[in-house]
């Protein structure tokens, strides 16, 4: 998750830094063409969705941090990770017999391997079905039963020798 913020706040930097050039240009140039006032927006645009994902982001950070176990807490029933994500896009079924499909980017999972598809079909509250909606912050978390999981204390990248 760490990466995924420093991330966000290296681009938001970015495009702030190039918002505040544009500016310095309208101010002592005597303003903007068409095309520099569209690209203008198109900035100012994402400036305002990286900072919501960044806000987000940070905040699930921050939770996830302040929710270590303390002492007396049993270990859960099974070892479980969760990881924020959002979600990318929704796709139509091919074929109306088909389910609707959500494609989930997964923060921390490795560049190649973070998008999972998965049927755009939840429980809500009250048991009735709901959907996720594009762009929306999700949790994805992967639980294993304890027998199938072990106590390494292998370092990252080292083979254990069982």
């Amino acid at each position: 998750m760490r990466s995924r913020i420093d991330d966000l706040h290296d681009e938001l930097r970015r495009l702030m830094l190039e918002h505040v050039e544009s500016i310095k240009e309208e101010t002592f140039l005597g303003g903007l063409s068409e095309e520099e006032f569209q690209r203008h927006e198109m900035r100012l645009k994402r400036i305002r969705e990286l900072s919501a994902d960044y806000l987000a982001t940070l905040e699930r950070s921050l939770r996830a941090s302040k929710s270590p176990m303390k002492e007396g807490d049993s270990m859960p029933e099974k070892p479980s990770v969760t990881l924020p994500g959002k979600v990318e896009k929704i796709i139509p079924p091919p074929n109306p017999t088909e389910p609707e499909k959500a494609q989930i980017a997964i923060d921390g999972a490795d560049t190649l391997y973070r998008e999972i598809r998965i049927e755009n079909s939840l429980t809500g509250e009250g048991g009735e079905e709901v959907h996720l909606k594009k762009e929306a912050d999700v949790d994805v978390t992967v639980e294993a039963d304890k027998d199938a999981t072990t106590t390494s204390k292998v370092g990252k990248g080292k083979k254990s020798g069982s």
